[in-house]
């Protein structure tokens, strides 16, 4: 038997395993690329649409990927990793010469590039078979077949380094690379592939190459991950020739495959109408939904429409069109939050076996995906349910209205692979950024509509991330629905340039101006671009007064004004610090103090979950008049953000005008009938809403103080008062939010350039600061993408590729850096334990994130004789090696309080 038998490629962990110790390496290789081989199945349309853009065929595709990937860990053929396990290397000759082992440096997956090239000169000819090629010619060729390499290297989740190649040569033993080059050669007898040489010549097909090679490096990553699981690829230590074994590598594969659902292909169902899947006429915008011609190039839609207008609705009915169309096969819904997905995941959870199905009745995976998704108990329902594809009861019998196959619920990276997925859009951001398993995201997002809801959040810095996504997945032939209320011109005209740069067009003014708008762009030359203004219901167009106060205790008069009056109060302040000000001002003058709630982001998720659940029980829609008579929330931005609550009262701090849209929308959001009942489409009984805008006094030619003065904590967040004094200006104008009729005309009032060009002179310098910064942010924001049309899937394509595991990478930006911190106690027995017991979220739930140079450096340390507490908790818990451990009973500055959250000792505790 050849000599490349002597090396091994997994070792067992646990020796009292059953079975062999070792799996050889060309069995391991086969293993992935039998795996490899199945997914590349030349009837998936992933396969073809690759083929077809490569100019190749579905067959020849599969076969030249299955050949590289057979290659994929050509590096464990090195002495110094072979000796990682000495007992399984039975080819070892001179122990001495060889470097130790260097997992950081000169890992496997970069010495098999050392490995490849000194193969190359033996296994190109083979490969070429009589083709006869001149030097040039041949390095072209090989330039080409580089890149696919590049692919399989990778497949750690990160490209690999090609510098200095020489250097890794003495980790290897001379007869490692040709026992490397025989396994190569007989791999090229194994599987006979044809190679597209002419095409491999040329300059542009490599391009091509290039443009989806991090498909390629996706796929790499899946199938080495399948490959490695021993509990489908047992080991062997007997040696066989390849082609018997690439039998059984092919038998394991379809059986590890099936545990995990992706060789099954996703059944579209046929989309009836709205009336018949969600049991209600449709909306004007579901209406046009419904019928919009469809066509089969990628397509970006923007669906402008006031709340409660049916949204959701209708991207999930264009969804469903576009899948039965056959232009993709699943889809994501991305939000803002994860109190915003977990609400979504309800919604999607409840809807999307109309939309789709698997074989044999079997129900499609739906995958929630966020840091938190552990907690969600429904997801956790949907995925017990599912099983192993072994488990002792049939799935198909399951009624289960949501469903996740276990193997693609294990981990973040691969949620994107499930054919329906809710999650916060940062899941999907992160598939244009340098970090680890991005290709895998990326992966997961073929053949898939990508919905985002609430992209009017976006702060520059993400806006310039979704603009490469966008165009990426144009490439990728997906398509986009895009979700929002208060979105402003200059927005949409960026996402439709972004959409037609991507589709190499130039770009198209968007003209129209009305409130609510479908927006539609594709990739047709001659019209690329309509615009289709829209009806809007009576039941969700709304006219809010807005009454201005310009003091804190006019604030608190009209307060408890309507709490005398019966009715339930939410002030929104744009600051923790100012929250709580007004939480103990009001708590203080209260006859039940417990009737006053405070809702914000400086809580552990533990007692942010009983806030939140408190908060929709009292200010939800399913809250009656008894629970709501009389009661107050003060809160911040997280309260529009994240909680489905209506407000009979709402007061509001500055804000920009997009910002206080949001905020108005929780006024009187649920129709109540006389008893105070919710009643969907009723006419409300309640008296007209109000907006109590809590503002400086007017002035039409105002100091460059005029916010400071009065309004220190607003202006430090907002940082530009000429925006905020123009959105006072039009409201004190228009007397009221009209909506859907003052839409276009409140957003544009402040962010058109001609309405940023009447900014007073005394604040032009703070807007000039403003601007500036976010030109910065949006540079930064450039510089940590990918390139991935210029390089392909290699190191060169970001400046820095980041191991998530050492360094994090953020979708969103921020100016203040964060520290995540663990709230301890200390029992009586003197071990530190975490703030709140949970036999399996203690962690998750004991944790804040404050600003590390205001809080997080100021906080007391751990007693010194507490260090080996802190030590044994590390132990214990090995995710906190970099959280900022806290102990609030001995901090004479700040503490916690379930009631007010994390604050400064000083403020007054309830």
């Amino acid at each position: 038997m050849p000599t490349y038998f002597q090396y091994w490629g997994k070792a067992k962990r646990d020796p009292k395993q059953p079975g062999a110790d070792y799996h050889l390496l060309p069995y391991h290789c086969l293993d992935v690329a039998a795996v490899g081989y199945l997914l590349m199945d030349p009837n998936k349309p992933l396969t073809r649409d690759l083929a077809d853009f490569l100019e190749i065929t579905p067959e020849q595709l599969c076969a030249i990927w299955t050949f590289c990937l057979a290659l994929h860990d050509l590096g464990k053929f090195a002495a110094a990793f072979q000796q990682l396990s000495p007992a399984g290397y039975k080819a070892m000759r001179n122990s001495k010469r060889v470097k130790c082992y260097d997992s950081k440096a000169f890992r496997h997956d970069r010495m098999g590039y050392y490995v490849w090239l000194q193969c190359e000169s033996t296994v190109l000819p083979k490969l070429l078979q009589s083709r006869k090629l001149s030097l040039d010619e041949e390095e072209y060729f090989a330039d080409s077949l580089l890149v696919l390499m590049d692919c399989v290297l990778g497949h750690h989740g990160l490209p690999i380094s090609q510098k200095s190649p020489d250097s890794t040569e003495a980790f290897t033993e001379n007869h490692n690379i040709d026992d490397a080059a025989n396994f190569s050669s007989d791999l090229t007898e194994l599987f006979r592939t044809t190679w597209p040489v002419d095409k491999m010549l040329s300059e542009e097909w490599r391009r091509r190459l290039k443009l989806v090679s991090w498909q390629f490096a996706g796929l790499a990553v899946l199938a080495d991950w399948i490959g490695s699981d021993q509990n489908f690829f047992k080991y062997c230590d007997e040696p066989v020739p390849l082609s018997n074994y690439w039998s059984e590598a092919l038998s394991h594969a379809q059986k590890a495959l099936a545990n995990t659902d992706l060789n099954q292909q996703p059944q579209i169902r046929p989309f009836l109408s709205v009336q018949e899947h969600f049991g209600f006429d449709p909306t004007p915008l579901q209406a046009w939904a419904e019928t919009v011609p469809i066509c089969q190039s990628p397509q970006l839609f923007i669906l402008e429409d006031v709340t409660g207008a049916g949204k959701t609705e209708a991207a999930l009915t264009l969804t469903h069109r576009l899948m039965q169309s056959g232009v993709a096969d699943g889809f994501y819904f991305g939000l803002p939050t994860m109190a915003t997905s977990n609400a979504m995941f309800d919604r999607v959870a409840d809807h999307y076996l109309q939309m789709l199905a698997l074989e044999d009745g079997q129900q499609p995976s739906i995958v929630l995906a966020h840091g938190a998704r552990e907690m969600n108990e429904r997801f956790r329902d949907a995925v017990l349910v599912s099983g192993p594809a072994d488990a002792d009861y049939d799935r198909r019998d399951h009624t289960a209205t949501a469903q996740c196959n276990q193997w693609l619920a294990d981990s973040r990276k691969k949620a994107l692979l499930a054919p329906v997925g809710v999650g916060t859009i940062d899941q999907v951001l992160l598939a244009v950024l340098p970090r680890r398993h991005q290709s895998l995201r990326l992966l997961g997002l073929n053949r898939k509509i990508l919905i985002f809801d609430e992209v009017h959040a976006a702060d520059e810095y993400m806006f310039e991330l979704l603009e490469s996504l966008l165009a990426l997945h144009f490439h990728q032939g997906g398509s986009v629905i895009l979700l929002t209320a208060t979105l402003s011109q200059k927005q949409r005209q960026r996402l439709s340039n972004a959409w037609l740069k991507a589709a190499e067009l130039p770009s198209r003014p968007l003209r129209s101006t009305d409130f609510p708008l479908a927006t539609y762009i594709t990739a047709d030359p001659e019209a690329p671009v309509a615009e289709q203004a829209l009806a809007s219901r009576a039941s969700v167009s709304r006219e809010v007064t807005v009454v201005h106060r310009t003091s804190f205790g006019d604030c608190l008069q009209t307060l408890f004004r309507a709490v005398e009056a019966g009715q339930c109060v939410v002030w929104v302040r744009n600051t923790v610090n100012d929250a709580l000000e007004a939480f103990e001002a009001v708590r203080s003058r209260m006859a039940n103090p417990d009737d006053c709630l405070l809702f914000h982001s400086r809580f552990v998720l533990a007692d942010r979950k009983v806030k939140e659940d408190l908060v929709l029980a009292t200010f939800g829609k399913k809250a009656n008049a008894a629970d709501r008579r009389g009661k107050v929330l003060i809160a911040t931005q997280v309260f529009q953000e994240s909680l489905d609550a209506d407000a009979d009262v709402m007061i509001s701090d500055l804000c920009p005008i997009d910002d206080l849209i949001q905020r108005t929308g929780r006024l009187h959001r649920h129709t109540r009938n006389a008893s105070g009942e919710y009643q969907q489409d009723c006419q409300d009984a309640r008296q007209p809403p109000v907006l109590y805008l809590h503002a400086p006094d007017w002035d039409d030619t105002p100091e460059a103080d005029w916010l400071s003065r009065g309004f220190q904590q607003t202006q430090f967040v907002y940082r530009s008062p000429g925006r905020l004094w123009l959105g006072l200006r039009k409201l004190r104008q228009l007397g009221a939010i009209r909506m859907p009729t003052d839409a276009r005309e409140l957003i544009e009032s402040v962010y058109s350039d001609a309405s940023l060009a009447q900014i007073p002179p005394s604040m032009q310098f703070m807007e000039d600061e403003h601007y500036a910064k976010a030109r910065g942010v949006r540079e930064k924001a450039k510089s940590v993408l990918i390139d991935w049309q210029q390089y392909g899937y290699c190191l060169e394509s970001a400046d820095n590729w980041i191991n998530e595991s050492r360094v994090e990478i953020s979708t969103r930006y921020s100016d203040r850096e964060t520290v995540e911190v663990l709230l301890v106690r200390e029992s009586s027995e003197g071990i530190l334990v975490p703030w709140v017991d949970d036999d399996r979220f203690a962690i998750a739930l004991s944790t804040i994130k404050v600003a590390k140079n205001t809080y997080a450096d100021k906080l007391a340390p751990i007693p010194e004789h507490l260090q080996p507490a802190v030590e044994a908790l590390q132990q214990c818990y090995r995710q906190i090696q970099f959280m900022t451990v806290w102990l609030p009973e001995q901090d004479p500055n700040f503490t916690y309080h379930a009631t007010t959250g994390f604050c400064e000792r000083q403020t007054q505790e309830v």
